[in-house]
């Protein structure tokens, strides 16, 4: 394993609460780190780990520490990024983030294109999920990320890069669609929403529903409350495509976005319906501090990620 900076020692012992795990992770040895973590407690006068606790916790001296690490930190990357662009781009690093399945239908053909023209630039794609996102961008270690939402507009830039619709996503086999058969999503036909008593009746089945903290589980909720109308049952998950594969085995009714739905449309697993117009219409953006340097290199991309999706 690649041994890390120092800089990441303090901050790996406080995100697993363990030296002994924590040196695992870093791949340096249990009685180095203690040794460091010891000359650095002398340095500062002070405890940076309260070693009475199990797991081990952190001081407020350790939080601070941690704090003017991670601001040091986005220092230096600024510092850099704006060295690059006094290159014309012969160096630089780059770091996007999205939840997983933006990163999949939004970056591969962009990335390509970005590759080609800026070949010498580092690329770093982190998966997560939005929130988490948002907070490492805020925090610097994120350049841009991509987002289904506008969310947080007074810390951040947001520029459209696409728009999508959201999609009902049905068993095939259930006998519901026997019923709404005429309102199933067809290609090249503009979709024709469901009616109240039509969405009550799919009501009846089990739903499928991410927490409200996330874009799509926020949409399940107001499609709730546009027909007045909980289903009986519902199951919670944590990442749209595990809504989707559960979809996909029979379990529950759950939403998809239409960069997913080509992955999926020829399946005859799955029945696609359109709930609400105005709900169910989405922008899908690329976001980015607005206290933070914006480098050259994230320019670019975001001028190619516009281009490839035609905006």
């Amino acid at each position: 394993m690649e041994k890390s900076s120092k800089m990441e020692h303090i901050k790996t012992i406080a995100e697993v609460n363990s030296i002994s795990v924590a040196a695992e992770k870093l791949g340096i040895s249990q009685p180095a780190l203690s040794a460091y973590l010891k000359k650095k407690e002398k340095e500062f006068g002070t405890r940076l780990f309260d070693r009475s606790r199990q797991p081990l916790q952190l001081t407020e001296a350790g939080r601070a520490y941690l704090e003017y690490q991670a601001k040091a930190s986005s220092a230096e990357k600024e510092f850099h990024q704006k060295v690059a662009d006094l290159e014309n781009l012969k160096t630089g690093q780059l770091t996007i983030g999205g939840a997983g399945f933006l990163n999949i239908n939004y970056l591969p053909a962009a990335l390509t294109e970005f590759r080609k023209e800026h070949p010498d630039i580092d690329i770093e794609i982190v998966d997560g999920k939005v929130p988490e996102i948002t907070t490492a961008a805020w925090n610097g270690t994120v350049d841009v990320f991509l987002t289904p939402s506008k969310r947080d507009e007074e810390r951040f830039h947001h520029e459209k890069i696409a728009e999508e619709t959201i999609y009902l996503v049905v068993p095939a086999d259930w006998p519901i669609n026997e019923e709404l058969k005429v309102k199933a999503v067809k290609r090249n036909e503009k979709p024709v929403p469901l009616s109240a008593k039509e969405f009550r009746s799919l009501c009846e089945y089990p739903f499928l529903v991410l927490s409200d903290v996330q874009d799509i589980g926020r949409k399940m909720q107001e499609i709730f409350d546009r027909f007045g109308c909980t289903p009986k049952q519902i199951i919670r998950a944590e990442q749209t495509l595990t809504t989707l594969a559960m979809t996909m085995g029979g379990t529950g009714v759950s939403l998809i976005s239409q960069s997913k739905m080509g992955r999926f449309i020829d399946t005859d697993r799955l029945v696609f319906y359109l709930a609400d117009e105005a709900i169910c219409h989405r922008g899908l953006y690329v976001a980015y501090p607005k206290n933070k340097y914006l480098s050259r290199a994230a320019e670019e991309f975001i001028k190619i990620l516009k281009k490839v999706n035609h905006l």
